[in-house]
């Protein structure tokens, strides 16, 4: 099968992401150094990771907050008191077993 067709095949399928990783690394040559499998993993990652993050970013553009804000914007300065491993460690969820 043709790669140009495979390419319109996946984007016909809205698999845009796949289809861009494919293209790229048909044009670097470098599908050769992985196994069938191990690059059908890696498109298949690629598209689900973008969705996802597409799907966060959504979510978080209608949820209308009212300030942007994230673990690393917080300020730790001396007066505030804040203790910055304790934000680590929630941020981390490693206290939740």
């Amino acid at each position: 099968m043709d790669n140009n067709q495979t390419v319109e095949k996946l984007k016909a399928m809205r698999l845009n992401d796949m289809a861009l990783l494919h293209n790229r690394h048909l044009k670097d040559s470098t599908i050769s150094s992985f196994t069938i499998d191990e690059y059908i993993a890696i498109l298949t990652d690629h598209e689900y990771e973008n969705r996802q993050n597409r799907k966060v970013e959504r979510l978080i553009k209608q949820a209308n907050f009212r300030q942007s804000a994230s673990i690393a914007d917080i300020n730790y300065t001396h007066h505030r008191d804040l203790d910055k491993n304790a934000f680590n460690s929630m941020h981390s969820s490693k206290y939740i077993l």
